[in-house]
C-alpha cells in the first residue's frame, strides 16, 4: 500500500470519527412520576397502593429518583416514549436473565442497612443465586412481608428434600401449622450456614427449655457438638427424631470403650438406666437417683 494510500485511509477515519461525534446523542431518560406509570399499569398500580412501600415511597420529601415505582425500576421516560415493552427504555425489570445479585441490590439498596439483612449478599441463599424477588412480589398486596406464598410452601419450592421429611412418622408439626420455617430459620441469613435464630443450641432451646440447664453434669455431646449430632430436627422415622434407630448403636459412635457388663442383649437401651442424657445435677453418669 503506498503513503498516499494510507493518507486517504487515515483521512476518511478521522472525518467518519467526526460525522459520529457530531450526530446527536440520545437524551439519558428522565423520571416522570409513578402517576405515568399507572396510566398503562393500572392493574399493578393498584396493587402496589396497597403495600408497605406505597407511602413511604410517596413521600415529597424524597428525591425523585427515590420516590414511587421509579425508585425500583428507574427512570421511565425512555420506555413510556417507546410504547412500553418489557425492559424496554432500560428498565429495571427483575428479570430472571438478570443476575441475582443484580436483582437483590435494588432492594438492599434500601433495606441492606437493617440488622437481619445486613448479610444477605453472603448467605447460602444469595451464594445459591436466590434474589430477593424470587421470595417477595413487591405488587403482592395483602400477603406477609410481600411474600409470593405462605412458608412452608414458599421455602418448598427450593427445599423438597426438607418436606419429604416432614412426612416422616416422627416430625416437628410444621405441616400441621403448628410451627413454621422461620420459627427457627432467618429467611435472609445468620451466622451459621442454615441461618438458625439462635446460636448453638439455643434455637432448640426456645421451645424445649426443659432441656437446656445448665446442669452440674454436663453432657460434653450437646455442649460440643448441639442437639443435631443425635437428633434430626426435620423428620426421623426414629422415636424422638433420633439420627439412629437404635438408642445404643448412637451412643456407642462416641462411647466405643464400655464395661464389660454392657454388651448383652439388655444394655442395648441405654437411655433405660441413663434417663437424664441430656445433662445431670445428681449424677456424673446421667443415673435417676
Amino acid at each position: 500500500m503506498s503513503r498516499a494510500t494510507r493518507v486517504a485511509g487515515l483521512l476518511l477515519a478521522v472525518a467518519a470519527g467526526s460525522a459520529r461525534a457530531d450526530a446527536p446523542r440520545a437524551a439519558a431518560p428522565t423520571y416522570v412520576g409513578s402517576e405515568t406509570c399507572a396510566a398503562c399499569h393500572a392493574d399493578l398500580a393498584a396493587a402496589y397502593e396497597k403495600t408497605p412501600h406505597a407511602a413511604p415511597l410517596a413521600a415529597a420529601t424524597r428525591p425523585e429518583a427515590q420516590r414511587g415505582c421509579e425508585a425500583c425500576h428507574g427512570p421511565g421516560s425512555a420506555h413510556a416514549e417507546a410504547g412500553g415493552g418489557k425492559g424496554i427504555g432500560g428498565l429495571e425489570s427483575f428479570a430472571p436473565t438478570r443476575s441475582a445479585r443484580e436483582r437483590s441490590a435494588v432492594c438492599l439498596a434500601c433495606h441492606g442497612g437493617e440488622a437481619h439483612r445486613f448479610d444477605f449478599q453472603r448467605t447460602e441463599h444469595a451464594a445459591s443465586a436466590v434474589a430477593c424477588t424470587d421470595c417477595h412480589d413487591p405488587h403482592r398486596a395483602g400477603s406477609a412481608h410481600l411474600l409470593k406464598a405462605d412458608p412452608p410452601k414458599l421455602c418448598y419450592g427450593c427445599h423438597l428434600e426438607i418436606r419429604a421429611k416432614f412426612a416422616l412418622p416422627e416430625h416437628h408439626q410444621v405441616d400441621e401449622g403448628v410451627l413454621g420455617c422461620l420459627d427457627c430459620h432467618r429467611a435472609h441469613g445468620g451466622p451459621d450456614p442454615v441461618a438458625l435464630r439462635g446460636v448453638n443450641n439455643r434455637t432448640c432451646f426456645r421451645c424445649h427449655g426443659d432441656l437446656e440447664g445448665p446442669f452440674v453434669f454436663e453432657h460434653e455431646a450437646v455442649l460440643a457438638e448441639g442437639c443435631e449430632r443425635c437428633h434430626d430436627p426435620h423428620g426421623s422415622v426414629n422415636r424422638h427424631l433420633l439420627i439412629r434407630q437404635q438408642v445404643a448403636q448412637l451412643c456407642y459412635e462416641c462411647h466405643t470403650v464400655t464395661p464389660a457388663s454392657h454388651v448383652q442383649p439388655s444394655f442395648r437401651d441405654c437411655t433405660r438406666c441413663h434417663v437424664a442424657i441430656h445433662g445431670s445435677n445428681v449424677d456424673p453418669r446421667f443415673l435417676e437417683r
